[in-house]
């Protein structure tokens, strides 16, 4: 499900990160705040002040879910990347199963960063701090026997989480966008984007006329997150053939 912060969460989670600042200043010593999600991230990029020694990292370059640490280099970061690994003839699993497994355990979300799922096993991103409770408890993902071990990642290559496509629309506007990814008419994308569940950049926009521009990352709640990759022409009948990529 897509994740769109209202202006009060934005809110507490920046109280969140300048807790962290100033006790990082005070005890003279890096903190952290757990796996953050893409909005998150970015919504924090763009709010705290460039004075403040913060980075963000995931485990790996390129992560989605990433931690701000204060004070700090990326080695320092409390993660580590778990490996399981399994027998693939028995079932095939997905990043919705492992994710679900995990959850099941009873650990919080920002405890867990990416996923990424290869053909005979998972590499996740855990949290230090849950990481032995982790590896002890979590032995099975749909009744298939998993095996986990610390992962050495640095011969891996991991994938683009997304497939890209290209649709033909009518014009740029937000509600013609929304209304081509999701299969859905354009009374009922005017409905989703008047109720807040579309974001433009990570960004709640609830105008139906909004042009969208290459490169616009559009969220929408319960369908997923979108990137207008680009413009490739025009059709005979002059509609736009655009690229979009969905990530899974």
């Amino acid at each position: 499900m897509a994740n769109i912060k209202s202006d009060q969460e934005n809110r507490i989670l920046l109280n969140h990160a300048y807790d962290a600042v100033k006790k990082s200043e005070n005890y003279k010593k890096p903190q952290f705040i757990g796996f953050l999600n893409e909005h998150e991230s970015l919504f924090l990029k763009s709010n705290i002040s460039n004075k403040h020694n913060v980075i963000f990292y995931g485990g790996y370059d390129g992560a989605v879910r990433m931690m701000m640490g204060v004070n700090c280099v990326e080695d320092e970061f409390p993660i580590t990347p778990v490996r399981f690994d399994y027998n693939s003839d028995v079932s095939k699993l997905s990043h919705r199963d492992f994710l679900g497994a995990l959850m099941s355990l009873g650990i919080n979300r920002n405890t867990i960063g990416d996923i990424a799922v290869f053909d005979d096993f998972c590499v996740a991103f855990i949290k230090n701090d849950v990481l032995s409770f982790v590896m002890s408890q979590l032995n099975k993902v749909k009744n298939v026997k998993v095996i986990p071990s610390v992962c050495d990642i640095s011969s891996l290559q991991f994938a683009d989480d997304f497939d890209t496509y290209n649709l033909t629309v009518s014009s740029l506007r937000l509600d013609v966008f929304v209304a081509s990814v999701c299969n859905l008419s354009r009374d009922k994308a005017s409905k989703l984007i008047k109720s807040d569940m579309v974001a433009i950049n990570h960004k709640i926009e609830n105008s139906v006329s909004k042009n969208i521009a290459e490169g616009n990352t559009v969220t929408i709640r319960k369908y997923g997150k979108f990137v207008f990759s680009e413009i490739n022409g025009l059709s005979q009948k002059g509609k736009y053939r655009i690229s979009v990529k969905r990530f899974r």
